[in-house]
């Protein structure tokens, strides 16, 4: 009796190790691409040709860092916080930051209305099952309405809220997008698409803080603000 006693009590630990590892959120790189669809003009696709983009996703929060020019750009999203950071590094001014809180992002969006509409159709993409979904960003103000195809795959067990402060309610995660253009009377599309997903246990929470050493730019001189403005089109 002990002994079936024993194993119940194993079979159920088994069970409950299984069960978080198979809530362990996907924490990894996400690598993206950049093309033109639905054109024959080779400039088009030029302008896009070579441009790339690394997400570090991590559950509910993902982090995106370019350098341009010397200038260094980091957008952290977190999801469980509801937190917008930008950190923005100028050589000769400094290194700042500018924050927006769930409040700031709910005001930003209150004239904004999303709709999805989840179909069957699905595309592979960097080795993952996509579904399509059409999205629907409607101005609340002037009921003007913009379409575009965004592709989610939910097996990346990425947060729920990963999408907060962007696509607000959109269920998995998005490793394409087509977005329709229009350029004298031909319709094309700009994509981004994920080219590699490498996942990493290495990858720490941490690593999606804001930088301690940034300065928040509404605490800047107004020098400072003007010349980042210039620079960055703020």
């Amino acid at each position: 009796m002990k002994k079936q006693i024993s194993l119940w009590f194993a079979a159920i630990m088994i069970l409950g190790a299984i069960n978080i590892f198979a809530q362990k959120p996907f924490a990894g790189t996400v690598s993206f691409a950049f093309t033109v669809e639905g054109t024959d003009d080779p400039n088009k696709a030029a302008e896009l040709s070579g441009v790339t983009m690394d997400y570090l996703v991590m559950g509910n929060c993902t982090k995106m860092s370019v350098s341009e020019m010397g200038i260094g750009v980091e957008n952290i999203t977190n999801g469980d916080d509801k937190k917008v950071s930008t950190v923005i590094d100028v050589p000769g001014y400094g290194k700042y930051y500018i924050e927006k809180s769930e409040a700031d992002i709910k005001k930003a969006f209150e004239t904004t209305k999303f709709d999805y509409n989840y179909t069957d159709e699905t595309k592979e993409v960097a080795g993952y099952t996509c579904k399509k979904v059409v999205v629907t960003v409607t101005d609340l103000e002037t009921d003007e309405e913009d379409s575009f195809f965004a592709w989610v795959t939910n097996d990346l067990q990425t947060g729920d809220d990963i999408n907060f402060s962007t696509y607000p309610g959109l269920k998995g995660y998005p490793l394409r997008m087509d977005i329709p253009q229009e350029d004298g009377g031909e319709t094309f599309y700009i994509v981004q698409y994920a080219t590699k997903v490498t996942p990493s246990k290495k990858i720490k929470l941490t690593e999606f803080y804001r930088s301690s050493d940034a300065t928040n730019l509404e605490d800047a001189s107004e020098d400072v603000k003007t010349a980042l403005k210039q620079m960055l089109g703020m």
